[in-house]
């Protein structure tokens, strides 16, 4: 019990690669994967594939962040769209508390929760920064601003 929170990157695969004019077969490789005969009745013109990319647990700083910079203060453990640009600049404040840790208060504060975690600035604390930093370093080299076929949902489950 507490809080739980995923980063997950969803990919649309398109059923043709109109580019080439060829069906796309990254999408029939997808389809293949299925049980047999699900998509007998689903005529579509593309699949989402979702990847889970970043796990964190009782990081209530980034969780905080994530509420109030992506969903308006709205914590419902409701999915919250995020951009690539959002990822970057939450990678680059954990980066600056981590060079400055006096400047976690203002920057990336505690946010109290039920079985959130310490409110302390500690080791523990410092652990996050430096575990958000190294995913998020990971998950942008791979996925590069501006491919418009990824997108990011942060959910979060207390």
């Amino acid at each position: 019990m507490g809080l739980d929170m995923y980063l997950t990157a969803r990919k649309y695969f398109a059923k043709r690669d109109w580019k080439n004019d060829i069906d796309n077969p990254e999408f029939d490789a997808i389809v293949e994967l299925a049980p047999s005969g699900l998509t007998k009745f689903g005529e579509y013109a593309g699949i989402n594939v979702e990847f889970p990319v970043a796990y964190w647990r009782k990081a209530n700083a980034i969780h905080g962040w994530f509420v109030n910079e992506c969903a308006g203060g709205r914590d419902e453990c409701q999915p919250i769209p995020v951009s690539h640009g959002q990822l970057s600049t939450l990678r680059d404040l954990c980066k600056s508390v981590m060079l400055q840790p006096a400047m976690a208060w203002d920057t990336l504060p505690p946010t109290a929760g039920f079985f959130f975690g310490s409110y302390d600035i500690d080791e523990w604390y410092m652990e996050d920064m430096k575990n958000t930093v190294n995913m998020l370093d990971h998950v942008l080299s791979i996925i590069p601003e501006g491919d418009w076929d990824w997108q990011f949902t942060y959910q979060a489950s207390w």
